[in-house]
């Protein structure tokens, strides 16, 4: 076993790896692989890899990553993977600093692939986690804004899928003083200091003398001292995060430097010493991230993101606009729009958040439109006969088709790029050509 170990470091070294530990070509040359590799392995064990339809839903993998919805967290979005729809999607956020991700899917009994990416410099995705099976869900927390990616697919051969996706944040640090929370906050970062010569590094939160004062984290403590501006401080390096904890106006510490403390622990109690004399006692913490300075801490404290419910209505249907309508490329929308649709265009609900439907129309363009915006589409726009024979399929992507022959009698309840969906007089819907007659 060792020297089969010394042979992958060996490659590795030769390949330009860097960590024989932990570097992700590592644990891939050792077997580790995500649900979704695994996946594709099993298809290639079934000679089946190379087939127009499994090249496709590995495209279609690549391409989402590559066209991502834009959102805000928190976030959730009930949805479905409709019958002849895509069978990947992601969504682009950013995670900020001090908070912890948690990504998980809901669903019935069925196989998702969930993925998290970075967005490097580069503009190209970098895996950083996945989902296993059977517990779709992924945690992930940074000390600095993180722009993430995160992707969602099914198997080739499942359709029509329902979801749940939820998206919450939940601060990395405990809030450092005992019984308080964010309300108890009267200082913010970046307020005015000495008249403006300065400005505020930390938050202030106000507690009565001799509250106790906890270690947000697990850590060392690196310094107990005295200083004009603090009066007494402690100093706690945290374990894991390149941060380093301030501690300041104590009444009284109650650790001593070098001391390892876990998350909770008690390290002094609430006072105004030093140049807060004057005020009110209350504890300033601050956090420097080591090599880089201070960093505004009310995200690394503040309470638990969840998302809020949505309604789960018209999921899988086929919907069109009453109006022309922006489609959102973002949540919250933005200014820009991805595209706007015509009147009366036809489109399919794959999903729904926040009064809003994650829709896509049937070139493939996808977005979110005001559920307001839109309709059954039951009500004909008009009706007519053809005048020539035409093309006739239930579905936008069918393969197989029915020809229509002239004169039949159709109602137009919709149109999407250059087709038109219609109803025929025995209640049958699909799609027809026009500029073929």
């Amino acid at each position: 076993m060792k020297r089969f170990v010394y042979n992958v470091c060996l490659l590795a070294l030769l390949i330009g790896l860097h960590s024989c530990k932990t570097g992700p070509g590592i644990q891939a040359l050792l077997g580790e692989q995500s649900p979704r590799d695994e996946y594709i392995r099993s298809l290639r064990k079934q000679k089946i890899l190379e087939t127009e339809a499994v090249q496709t839903w590995m495209l279609a993998g690549e391409a989402a990553l590559a066209d991502s919805l834009i959102i805000s967290l928190p976030f959730r979005e009930d949805g479905v993977f409709p019958a002849g729809g895509q069978r990947a999607f992601s969504y682009q956020f950013t995670l900020p600093a001090g908070r912890r991700l948690e990504a998980q899917l809901f669903h019935s009994d069925s196989l998702y692939f969930l993925d998290l990416f970075r967005l490097q410099p580069n503009g190209k995705p970098q895996r950083l986690a996945y989902a296993k099976p059977k517990n779709e869900v992924i945690t992930y927390e940074t000390t600095e804004d993180l722009p993430l990616v995160l992707r969602v697919q099914i198997p080739v051969d499942q359709t029509k899928k329902d979801f749940s996706l939820r998206l919450s944040t939940q601060p990395i640090l405990k809030f450092p003083v005992a019984g308080k929370s964010t309300q108890h906050i009267i200082s913010f970062w970046g307020a005015a200091r000495d008249g403006g010569a300065r400005s505020h590094e930390g938050i202030d939160v106000i507690a009565p003398r001799g509250t106790p004062l906890i270690a947000s984290v697990s850590g060392t403590i690196t310094n107990v001292g005295v200083n004009n501006l603090g009066g007494n401080v402690v100093n706690l390096s945290a374990d894991r995060l390149n941060l380093s904890l301030y501690y300041a106006h104590l009444d009284q510490p109650l650790v001593q430097s070098g001391q390892r403390v876990q998350a909770g622990d008690t390290l002094g109690t609430v006072g105004n010493t030093g140049n807060a004399i004057t005020t009110a006692p209350h504890l300033h913490f601050g956090i420097y991230r080591r090599g880089s300075g201070p960093i505004n801490p009310l995200a690394f404290v503040e309470p638990s993101q969840l998302p809020a419910a949505t309604v789960t209505r018209r999921l899988g249907d086929t919907l069109r606009t009453r109006e022309a309508t922006p489609l959102f490329s973002s949540l919250p929308p933005s200014k820009v729009t991805r595209q706007r649709l015509p009147k009366h265009t036809i489109v399919w609900v794959e999903a729904s958040t926040k009064g809003y439907y994650r829709v896509s129309t049937p070139d493939g363009i996808r977005g979110y439109v005001l559920a307001t915006s839109m309709q059954l589409p039951e009500k004909r726009l008009n009706r007519r006969k053809l005048s020539t024979d035409v093309f006739f399929r239930t579905n936008w992507d069918a393969t197989t088709e029915d020809t229509l022959k002239s004169g039949t009698p159709v109602d137009l309840l919709g149109i999407a790029s250059s087709y038109e969906f219609i109803r025929l007089s025995d209640g049958r819907k699909g799609w027809i050509q026009p500029f073929s007659e």
